[in-house]
């Protein structure tokens, strides 16, 4: 997904009273300045002390006053919960952090929630969503946007100290990182060409930089990390306080007051997939299940699983957008994040016990492929095997397949279905391994015949179902599979499944 097609740049209206420039949805945290007092609760109640450093869309000063979609949100959820706060500005996300981690009755807004942090707090929310980037100036390259491993070998890139897009890098293994003590040093020093790249959220960049700047010289060369933002409480905080406070950010959620509060601090609307839900529904572009159409903020997710999903959700009784993103990035959310879900995701030994299942929505009948003018034949593994080279896309079931099959020539620098496609269409790989349902939606897609391509033997097959994280709760999971359940016996899923794979039998 292109962070460019996310949202219109930040040449348009501005929030901050310091030079009226578009803001972002990352939300530091802070220890001390400005107090505002809101909320109602007993008197004798200390107040909760709420810690929040600038991070525009989600917190800033207006008027000298906390500001932003996080403040708003937290704060609506609070008083509904009847909980007595107090949210204060500081300087340093450093102190604010550890202010919350060491303290008492404290709370931080926009804290990224990962499974690095998740153990240090008690959390509530999410409140807002972020996109993680990396970041460069001039004319964009074809080759953009690049594989994370690919982001390692460029010049140092700009980041800021102890910021969750800086320690995700940090992380994956990244040694061109150059530091700095504040965003806006950061956000300098890339303006002044003193370092060609920087590592930042998506909207955060785009609402600090100049009006315009954005558009007319900034450009994506890899997202690595959707995140999401929570109130991240001290651990002294009671459980039923965090649990009142959940509660009401999910009637927020629910009723979609979280998105009006979102909507206000922008000139667009903004589109389903980038708003919160109440499951974070995942999924990647891998055509006919799962994929998009149309362009910036009129695309939207189309496909087989999507319809199957979002008729799921109708019978639910309400219907949450779906993230389209990297496969990579889709897949990790929910092995962390409470009430996520990736689709359709084939289920395989290996990962069983990572997620939470609803299924089956397809079968996936795995095969290699080569182009007929190669004149190659391959009847088993082995001489799979002896090829020079056998595309699949990155962390695909397919490339655990070959991995787990000790092949030698296994080549993943395509993130998707169609990039692994082209590099069979243009000779540079020998051979495909992918799903024949796919292979023939994008030969068709590309106007290539099907006397172009060999298909070779059915080396694996799984099906494809909704993958719950573990710690969605198991109603939910259940309500799911009962109204997918109830789809394949009243002929809704049949129908579904006719549109789009007619004469191919349906997944039990």
């Amino acid at each position: 997904m292109s962070f460019r097609s996310c949202f219109r740049p930040a040449d348009q209206q501005i929030l901050h009273s310091r030079n009226k420039r578009w803001c972002t949805a990352l939300l530091s945290a802070i220890f001390a300045a400005g107090i505002l007092a809101c909320g109602t609760t007993r008197a004798e109640e200390a107040p909760l002390q709420i810690l929040g450093v600038e991070f525009i869309p989600a917190y800033f000063l207006k008027d000298g006053k906390p500001a932003g979609i996080d403040t708003d949100i937290a704060s609506a959820a609070l008083k509904n919960a009847g909980v007595a706060f107090e949210i204060s500005t500081a300087e340093s996300w450093t102190e604010a952090y550890n202010a919350t981690l060491n303290g008492t009755n404290r709370a931080l807004l926009t804290t990224g929630y990962s499974a690095e942090r998740k153990d240090s707090f008690k959390w509530a929310g999410p409140t807002t969503k972020g996109l993680y980037g990396i970041f460069t100036k001039g004319e964009s390259s074809p080759d953009y946007p690049i594989r994370i491993d690919a982001a390692k070998k460029l010049e140092a890139i700009a980041a800021v100290k102890g910021w969750l897009d800086t320690t995700t890098l940090e992380g994956l293994g990244f040694k061109n990182l150059v530091y700095f003590d504040s965003y806006n040093d950061a956000v300098k020093a890339f303006m002044n060409d003193e370092v060609k790249y920087i590592s930042s959220e998506f909207f955060h960049l785009t609402m600090t930089l100049p009006a315009g700047y954005y558009l007319k010289n900034v450009h994506v060369v890899s997202r690595y990390r959707t995140v999401f933002h929570y109130l991240a409480f001290s651990k002294d905080v009671s459980d039923a306080v965090v649990s009142k406070v959940q509660a009401e950010i999910d009637k927020l959620i629910a009723n979609n007051m979280a998105t009006e509060m979102a909507n206000k601090y922008f000139r667009i609307t903004l589109p389903a997939e980038l708003s919160l839900g109440t499951i974070q529904l995942f999924s990647e572009v891998s055509p006919p299940c799962n994929f998009y159409t149309g362009v910036s903020v009129d695309r939207h997710p189309d496909g087989s699983s999507v319809e199957i999903v979002n008729e799921i959700q109708k019978r639910n009784g309400h219907v949450d957008g779906i993230n389209i993103s990297t496969w990579v990035d889709s897949y990790a959310v929910p092995q962390y994040l409470p009430n996520s879900a990736i689709f359709t995701a084939a289920r395989t030994p290996e990962r069983e016990k990572k997620f939470q299942w609803v299924g089956p929505l397809v079968a996936y009948r795995t095969f290699f492929y080569t182009l007929a003018a190669s004149g190659l034949t391959v009847n088993n593994l082995e001489q799979a095997k002896a090829l020079k080279s056998v595309a699949t896309p990155q962390e695909w079931y397919t490339h655990d397949f070959l991995r787990k099959n000790d092949f030698p020539n296994i080549v993943t620098t395509a993130q998707t279905s169609e990039q692994a496609f082209k590099q069979l269409i243009s000779g540079e790989v020998e051979a495909l391994f992918m799903a024949d349902m796919e292979v023939e939606w994008l030969a068709q897609k590309a106007g290539i015949s099907a006397d172009k391509l060999v298909k070779h033997f059915d080396a694996v097959d799984f099906d494809g179902y909704i993958a719950f994280s573990l710690n969605t709760k198991k109603e939910t999971v259940a309500q799911w599979q009962a109204n997918l359940d109830a789809m394949k016996a009243d002929g809704t899923f049949k129908a579904i499944w006719d549109k789009w794979f007619s004469g191919i039998e349906m997944p039990k």
